[in-house]
């Protein structure tokens, strides 16, 4: 009695001990981005039994990425992916992976193998199940599934199993070396890969038609780059590098031999990203997001000739340069300003305040108000000029139409920015949005950038050094210093101290 108690005991333990392990894989291609977060999966099951292993504040907590996730979060979420996948409880996904599995090989999934190792079949078939259920909208879509492969990012096709790819640790020195690949320099797509080797063979024409010296020299250079950019996971670091500094060659020979062509500036922005990213691993700050209307005009200050929102309903404005807490983040730099509604809860129209190109928005759910989803656009007022609006509630319904289906994302302080393509053409006090601001707060944003500014980092905020907001406050201006005199006149009359930006950086007039 005593040995078959100890038999079951040590049986026990084996088959609770390979559990969390042999559910791993799917846990990872559930956790398929950092825009994607494995607590908050949309289906009622999972979330229920999330609720009965974590306390209230914790469940809290991980839905929302309020603070570091424990290991105790991390076990909840291993075991309800668990109970989701393989318990009864979810008995679409069940019915599902039977019909595409059939009887025996459904069963050995689920009691034998499941599966550090899964078999192609069972990873195809999971994919097939979860991107036709309410579980996996996400997982649908993901990059991660290859369908030649059949196997999760970070696991090989052996044998017609999914094993992990343990040389991803050996050469993860390799790696982090590496200078960025198509998907993480460009995002989702690589729409910026394609168009930028395209215009380098517009490039190449240039070229040929010339009458440079040295033209064959130059061909090289971009031929080269082009090889460069097409084998990027291959080459070294230092052929890369190389190959950056050389095209830093190029735009000067464009800068001087082009300047009557009108598509010039395009060509030099297109080069230096380029050598930008092979030369430092990514590309330099764009204010236009990579879609730039290059058949623009240069601003001449005053240019803005509309309010952007009816005044008699704004409180206060509160300058670019804070540091501020929210959306999830933590002591950020803003290069913005906040427009702040008098009556909190009231609405106000917004509005373009010149003639303007609508490049690109984000839609995300607030960090603190996980039912509201505010949006973000961002306009090229000139071939200097970019601004933006945030926090808004209702896009103006017929804009909406035009830009047609947003994706709305989860973090909202990693949102990334959609491009519009093609950019939409706006007039000058054309309404564009509706918005009651931050709820609680009523606060909304309103931020400029101009590409001939280059801002310093003052000494206090010294710790942003590197970071991505020094970038943009590089670039970063006074939005009401380029409306025209008496509307900077009302706007400046809401800015405490009269001062648009941080005391370090000369006021723009």
């Amino acid at each position: 009695m005593k040995m078959k108690f100890i038999f079951f005991i040590f049986l026990f333990l084996i088959i609770s001990s390979t559990t969390k392990a042999n559910i791993y894989w799917l846990y990872e291609f559930y956790n398929i981005s950092p825009n994607f977060n494995i607590f908050s999966l949309n289906d009622d099951e999972y979330q229920q039994c999330l609720k009965g292993k974590l306390s209230e504040t914790d469940y809290k907590k991980a839905v929302e990425f309020k603070s570091s996730i424990t290991q105790a979060m991390e076990d909840a979420a291993d075991q309800c992916v668990e109970t989701l996948l393989v318990s009864q409880s979810n008995l679409g996904l069940q019915r599902c992976l039977t019909n595409e599995l059939g009887d025996q090989s459904y069963n050995s999934l689920i009691t034998k193998h499941f599966s550090k190792n899964p078999k192609k079949n069972d990873f195809k078939a999971f994919h097939k199940c979860l991107s036709e259920l309410k579980t996996n909208t996400a997982v649908a879509n993901s990059k991660q599934y290859n369908e030649f492969n059949s196997c999760p990012e970070g696991y090989l096709l052996k044998n017609d199993t999914c094993q992990f790819d343990k040389s991803k640790k050996k050469n993860s020195k390799q790696q982090n070396e590496k200078i960025l690949s198509d998907e993480e320099a460009y995002g989702s797509n690589k729409f910026y890969a394609n168009m930028w080797l395209k215009t380098m063979d517009e490039i190449s024409s240039l070229l040929l038609e010339s009458q440079i010296n040295n033209k064959q020299k130059y061909l090289n250079i971009v031929s080269n780059a082009i090889s460069i950019f097409r084998r990027m996971e291959k080459a070294t670091p230092d052929q890369q590098r190389s190959t950056g500094k050389q095209m830093v060659e190029v735009i000067n020979l464009l800068e001087k031999n082009f300047k009557a062509h009108k598509n010039v500036e395009k060509y030099k922005d297109v080069l230096m990203k380029i050598s930008g990213i092979m030369t430092s691993g990514r590309p330099p700050a764009d204010i236009f997001i990579a879609n730039k209307v290059y058949d623009c005009k240069s601003y001449s200050k005053p240019f803005f000739t509309h309010h952007v929102t009816d005044l008699s309903k704004i409180k206060k404005i509160l300058a670019w340069g804070s540091v501020r807490t929210g959306g999830g983040a933590t002591d950020s730099l803003k290069s913005h300003t906040y427009m702040v509604i008098k009556k909190v809860g009231s609405e106000v129209l917004i509005h373009v305040p010149t003639d303007s190109y609508l490049i690109g928005y984000e839609a995300s759910r607030l960090y603190e108000f996980r039912d509201t989803v505010h949006h973000t656009l961002h306009f090229q007022a000139s071939c200097e000029i970019a601004y933006r609006f945030g926090h808004l509630d209702i896009i103006e319904p017929s804009l909406q139409e035009n830009i047609g289906t947003l994706v709305i994302q989860e973090i909202q302080h990693k949102s990334k920015i959609m491009p519009i393509r093609p950019p939409i053409f706006i007039k000058g006090g054309t309404l564009v949005a509706i918005t009651k601001g931050v709820p609680i707060s009523g606060w909304w944003d309103f931020g400029l950038s101009n590409k001939n500014n280059n801002n310093q980092l003052p000494k206090r905020l010294l710790t942003y050094k590197g970071n991505i907001e020094e970038e943009s406050f590089r670039f970063a201006d006074c939005p009401y210093d380029y409306f025209v005199k008496d509307l900077k006149k009302a706007y400046y009359k809401k800015i405490k101290k009269k001062r648009c930006g941080p005391k370090e950086i000369k006021k723009n007039n």
